[in-house]
């Protein structure tokens, strides 16, 4: 059988090629269009395929884990060329489902001219088996790691898009806070709010938390983290949205804003900023 297995295989490497243009020619009668919008070179994806059936034929006749360890390198490189040309998941496991009917039909070939026997077809498709196997494996995982990539990037952004600075004057601008804050969040709004207090040469800033749910000691303390790292930087803070229920739990948990302007309302706490409403009588006298 090892005969056999050294005879079948070099003939696949030394046929990659025509295996290669038979592969080819299958999936166009089914997907036509497989490859026509993506962009990728005609040429670039024939040698992928060719070089896959190359390791198709070296299994039979060298070291299995080393054959194996090659193809996880090559699917690694493939599916990131899927990616980069925006060619699915799905559409790429349908390109390899072809290599194995390809295959079968070369073993017909060599067993009508009784060069292999069936048992030695069955051994031999069992290890292109395992193969095929990995390959499909390295790509879903690759796929799923760059959809996962996209999903924390759009959150990442989000997140940044929840901690908006809005200037109000030279050297002002106010932190409106919208939804819990557990210390992940705390620890992005300390470093929004300090780049881009740096950014806009601040001197003051006011946390609104009127949109803040709950103030408990946690976020007094990661509120106080925040407010700490701005006044290292001679940045003065306010807070402002205090509304009767917080200040009652701050009353009862015994937090101390010592050293912290607070005010009922964002408007209160613009005016200590020397931001005032300007009355205009649009009547002319």
């Amino acid at each position: 059988m090892q005969k056999e297995f050294q005879y079948t295989g070099e003939k696949i490497v030394d046929n990659r090629y025509e295996l290669t243009e038979t592969f080819n020619e299958e999936v166009m009668k089914v997907y036509p269009d497989n490859f026509a919008d993506t962009g990728m070179p005609e040429a670039e994806y024939y040698k992928i395929r060719a070089d896959l059936f190359k390791s198709f034929g070296e299994v039979l006749y060298k070291n299995e884990n080393e054959v194996q360890q090659q193809v996880r390198d090559w699917a690694e490189v493939a599916a990131k060329r899927t990616i980069e040309y925006d060619v699915s998941l799905t559409q790429a496991l349908r390109v390899i489902s072809f290599f194995q009917p390809t295959i079968w039909d070369f073993f017909q070939e060599e067993l009508d001219q009784q060069h292999i026997s069936p048992r030695t077809v069955i051994e031999i498709s069992k290890k292109i088996d395992r193969l095929v196997d990995i390959v499909t494996r390295v790509y879903g995982r690759v796929h799923e790691e760059h959809q996962q990539l996209i999903a924390d990037t759009a959150h990442s952004a989000l997140e940044e898009l929840s901690v908006p600075i809005v200037p109000i004057a030279e050297g002002l601008a106010v932190i409106p806070l919208v939804g819990a804050i557990d210390t992940h969040r705390a620890a992005l709004i300390n470093e929004v709010a300090l780049t881009e207090a740096n950014r806009l040469g601040l001197e003051e800033v006011i946390f609104d938390i009127s949109g803040v749910p709950v103030l408990d000691t946690m976020v007094s303390n990661e509120l106080f983290t925040i407010i700490n790292s701005l006044n290292l930087l001679g940045i003065e803070t306010r807070i402002s949205g205090i509304r009767p229920q917080i200040a009652q739990t701050i009353t009862s948990l015994g937090i101390n804003f010592k050293g912290i302007k607070t005010f009922a309302s964002l408007h209160q706490a613009l005016e200590d900023c020397g931001i005032k409403r300007i009355e205009v009588n649009t009547h002319l006298k």
